[in-house]
């Protein structure tokens, strides 16, 4: 059985080495990078993707989600809700500070379970719902005039359910491999509640891995492709109407009109490359090195970069909100039917504007 090596220094904080192997990051450094990516920054923009969230689920819900694309939109920020709570605990559990007040818990240990894995988790099901509807976009504008017969209620229900599963299966053999259990830690005469791993762990670790990165690079490449095609279809076809339209204040504003949507679809494209491909490659690496990995040789490398793939999923999770409100007018106008005074304030601006148009 493999078990978790703890050593502990006060005038740094804390140190936990799962490996005596020779290290690129001192416990040192690898503690200020959790404290300010993870503690510090990833828990103010989580705080706030928590409300944008929320917010955004009570928009759809009023908008109601027997539209596809609603009930995909619903779906994925309520993945985004859970993650982000998942990640508020993660960033609680990595304050290397805890152990200082000397609690019966190891919170290193523990997060890996209870809070870095499930938000995993979460994230790869907002990617893979993403490409869902990334994809049910595609074929709104390659067949538009079958699109309501191929894409139904029941059947994104389906799909949204069927990658939930997928997701959560991915990481059975870790949980079939390691668990929770009260550990007694000779050195500091201490039981505390820790992480205890199975003979079998190396095995299910690999599995999982390789799974995991498939999982990761599948959701990533369609994203890009499905958008990539989306945005080329709707150029095409923004030309071809703007070549047959005669009237050429109609060109215009067909014109602006899509280009606001190939705008929304490429600044969606951007922040998902930008804030998964770090994830990604760090999946891809620790699937081909195992000393670049929470066990391995390299794990203080391991905690400081993936604080990072952390923070950018964050960022990701909690930017929706403000995409959503500057490029879908429907989305703001349900948002004002809902807060009276975003709708007052508004309606005052636009007093004000037409007060100045008068003058």
């Amino acid at each position: 059985m493999v078990s978790f090596a703890e050593s502990s220094n006060r005038s740094s904080g804390i140190i936990f080495i799962f490996d005596n192997g020779d290290k690129w990051l001192s416990d040192y450094a690898r503690s200020l990078f959790i404290v300010v990516n993870h503690v510090i920054i990833s828990t103010c923009i989580c705080l706030f993707g928590i409300v944008g969230n929320c917010i955004n689920i009570t928009v759809f819900l009023k908008q109601g989600l027997r539209r596809s694309v609603n009930l995909s939109l619903c779906a994925m920020s309520l993945s985004d809700l859970f993650g982000l709570l998942f990640q508020v605990w993660h960033n609680f559990c990595l304050d290397p500070y805890l152990d200082l007040a000397d609690l019966p818990v190891n919170f290193m240990e523990i997060q890996y379970l209870t809070a870095g894995c499930p938000n995993v988790i979460m994230v790869r099901i907002t990617s893979w719902i993403t490409m869902y509807i990334t994809a049910e976009r595609c074929l709104s504008v390659l067949t538009p005039l079958k699109i309501q017969r191929i894409v139904t209620f029941k059947r994104t229900a389906v799909i949204l359910l069927f990658v939930v599963l997928l997701n959560v299966s991915s990481f059975l053999p870790l949980y079939f491999s390691m668990y929770l259990s009260w550990n007694f830690n000779p050195n500091l005469n201490k039981t505390k509640l820790g992480v205890s791993i199975n003979s079998n762990k190396l095995v299910n670790e690999g599995i999982m891995n390789r799974f995991q990165a498939s999982l990761a690079i599948i959701a990533f490449i369609l994203v890009v492709i499905f958008t990539a095609i989306l945005a080329i279809n709707l150029k095409r076809k923004s030309k071809w109407r703007h070549g047959v339209t005669s009237n050429k204040d109609q060109q215009e504003a067909m014109s602006s009109r899509e280009s606001k949507t190939v705008g929304m679809i490429i600044v969606v494209a951007v922040v998902l490359i930008v804030c998964y491909t770090p994830g990604v490659t760090c999946s891809i690496t620790t699937s081909f090195n195992p000393d670049f990995g929470i066990t391995g040789k390299q794990a203080n490398v391991f905690h400081a970069v993936w604080s990072f793939c952390f923070l950018f999923h964050t960022v990701n999770s909690s930017i929706n909100i403000l995409l959503y409100y500057r490029m879908s007018s429907k989305y703001r106008t349900t948002l004002r039917e809902i807060f009276p005074i975003s709708k007052k304030r508004s309606g005052q601006r636009k007093n004000t504007h037409n007060g100045s148009d008068n003058l």
